[in-house]
């Protein structure tokens, strides 16, 4: 697939990511479909922009998730963390859902340990303060990944 193409299906995916409809909701599947094709890390921080917490459909919306979690571990870690400030404004609780995710697999958090020591400061602490948000929600039930990971 050429850039071109991805480029036309992050935009059908940015467009549909409501899923108000059941027009959006097959444009937005459709795209998902395409883009599982892709094997660049790098769209990575594209598809992380088209989470937004105001989705009609979460069940659907999690199939970006899936997609999001299917790269190479490493790389897409990286490219996840990259994605978090860009993300907060419409999709906060997906960047909770991510980082539980993370927190809950023991390979991931060793990996994504590694991979926020190759952040910038101000990405860093972005992420850290989620990470502090999702300790205190949960009443130090992650506490202890949370340190791990920090």
């Amino acid at each position: 697939m050429n850039f071109n193409q991805v480029k036309k299906e992050l935009e059908k995916l940015k467009n549909n990511r409501l899923l108000r409809n059941r027009e959006e909701f097959i444009n937005f599947e459709e795209a998902v479909e395409v883009l599982a094709d892709v094997r660049d890390c790098k769209i990575i921080v594209e598809l992380c922009k088209c989470l937004d917490d105001n989705t009609e459909d979460e069940e659907v919306m999690f199939g970006l998730v899936h997609l999001i979690e299917d790269f190479d571990e490493k790389e897409g870690l990286l490219e996840f963390a990259k994605a978090v400030p860009e993300m907060l404004p419409q999709a906060k609780r997906w960047v909770k859902i991510l980082h539980y995710r993370i927190l809950n697999d023991v390979p991931s958090r060793r990996i994504y340990k590694s991979v926020l020591k190759d952040l910038d400061y101000n990405n860093n602490q972005v992420i850290t303060k989620v990470l502090y948000e999702i300790a205190d929600e949960n009443g130090g039930e992650f506490g202890e990944y949370i340190h791990e990971i920090l």
